[in-house]
């Protein structure tokens, strides 16, 4: 079924090259009623304060959440990030708009769902899943160029690993508290307009189990007010295979907003402390780190 998807989409990209083709006013108004809603989200919408569990976010990292709902102090956002959000919300409005144009039948879309437990008694964890294609529950994502070619065209199991953002948990709690089946992320490339959709094995039932423990599990230890731990230690740096002496942040750590708070000041975003032994560094265009201990402290080069 997802292969139909990706070739309905695709053959009525190619057909759309140099002509018309099929895409009623109504869907075309649909869109833009889409990107509206999508500017006052991110530019009238009052943002929450209070720490809330959602369905979207209860399968990130236990130490991520556990800061958010502390209070802990939170990194400032980059002044990118909010048109960031903008594009993933127009992408996801351009895709269904593309799935309906490409006869694609939505069987529901934006739909909210509620899952109860002895912690959400009345009004339930909630949740707001994308679309129903031919009864399984699908997520739209939009990548970056690294992450589609790195992560989400890797197949599902390179998405599952190093979870950053709780993708697992979050597509099958919609997908379970509805009764239907997992079918996947339907996934834009940002940079090129490639699509692909990664779906779970046909036998899906042990991450359906470890998604849904995972979320089970974190809401139980925010609920307990369970003590803090820190869910990645800082790894060993290597270069062309050998140790460097350094120390870095886990590459999920990176994701998360309250890395100075949680290592307490005490991690430096530096380009990679590698030098030949004329003290110039071994890459021409070094990537940058988060690093938490440098062989040569005194040495550090070009902190920001």
């Amino acid at each position: 079924m997802n292969e139909d998807i990706l070739n309905k989409l695709k053959d009525f990209l190619v057909q759309a090259e140099g002509s018309s083709v099929p895409m009623s006013e109504e869907l075309i108004e649909q869109f833009g009623e889409d990107c509206k809603a999508a500017m006052r989200k991110q530019f009238k919408q009052k943002r929450e304060s209070k720490f809330r569990v959602r369905m979207s976010g209860i399968g990130k990292p236990l130490c991520q959440l556990q800061m958010e709902k502390s209070g802990a102090k939170k990194e400032p956002m980059a002044y990118n990030g909010k048109i960031r959000f903008i594009f993933g919300d127009m992408i996801e409005a351009f895709t269904v708009l593309l799935l309906k144009a490409s006869g694609i039948v939505i069987d529901s879309e934006q739909k909210q769902v509620s899952r109860k437990n002895k912690y959400f008694p009345d009004s339930g964890l909630t949740g707001t899943y994308d679309v129903e294609i031919d009864g399984k529950i699908y997520d739209i994502k939009s990548a970056s160029d690294w992450a589609f070619k790195n992560k989400f065209s890797m197949g599902f199991g390179a998405v599952v690993d190093k979870d950053v953002f709780g993708y697992l948990s979050q597509g099958y709690l919609y997908a379970d508290t509805e009764k239907k089946k997992f079918g996947g992320w339907i996934v834009v490339n940002k940079s090129t307009g490639e699509i692909c959709i990664v779906s779970p094995p046909e036998d899906d039932s042990d991450y359906k189990s470890i998604g849904l423990q995972v979320a089970e599990e974190n809401i139980e230890a925010l609920m307990e007010d369970h003590p803090f731990k820190r869910c990645f230690t800082d790894v060993e740096e290597t270069y062309r295979s050998k140790l460097t002496g350094n120390r870095r942040l886990d590459s999920v750590c990176g994701f998360c907003s309250f890395k100075q708070t949680c290592w307490e000041g005490k991690i430096q975003y530096l380009p990679q402390q590698v030098f030949d032994d004329n003290g110039k560094p071994r890459s021409k265009s070094p990537k940058y780190f988060y690093y938490t201990q440098l062989a040569n402290q005194d040495e550090a080069r070009g902190n920001k």
